[in-house]
């Protein structure tokens, strides 16, 4: 569903010539950028806002729901951008190292068990929360890393053609 019709919307590129279409990508490939980090900020400002006023619930689940979109749409923008090779190479080199993607996966099963272990001792649902909170941020780095392993074997499979 289209809240703004097509032909009126800011990112519509019709109408616009190859330097002008140059220019507005590049731009908004700035601007998404933008708009990940200030997210990702935002969510983790919210967290510590929780913990100041008490353990929030509402900031919480806020904090958890704006991470969780904003890693969805960064996977999705990996995984598009991917499948023509058109990650940044020095990320997608060090992304695809399997010591980085087993590190995520370490950091994500300690994380777990030191948030499980808390959890039974103190009883206290914030716990969870901040777990389930670093288990996205993790789970998102391991998803890009075995990304970046794609982008890396589309890059080679077009060298050598």
């Amino acid at each position: 569903m289209k809240l703004v019709p097509e032909q009126t919307d800011l990112l519509n590129d019709e109408g616009l010539d190859e330097m002008q279409k140059t220019y507005a990508y590049k731009l908004a490939f700035k601007c998404f950028k933008a708009l990940y980090w200030s997210m990702f900020l935002l969510s983790l400002i919210m967290f510590f806002i929780a913990i100041a006023i008490e353990e929030s619930v509402i900031f919480t689940v806020a904090a958890i729901a704006i991470e969780l979109v904003t890693c969805i749409i960064y996977v999705i923008f990996g995984t598009k951008a991917s499948k023509v090779g058109a990650i940044n190479p020095k990320f997608a080199q060090n992304m695809a190292k399997p010591s980085v993607i087993i590190g995520y996966f370490v950091l994500a099963v300690i994380y777990t068990i030191m948030y499980i272990k808390n959890f039974m001792k103190d009883g206290d649902f914030f716990i969870i929360f901040f777990g389930i909170y670093l288990l996205i941020f993790c789970g998102h780095f391991i998803a890009l890393g075995f990304i970046s392993k794609k982008n890396n074997k589309v890059i080679e499979e077009t060298e050598e053609d």
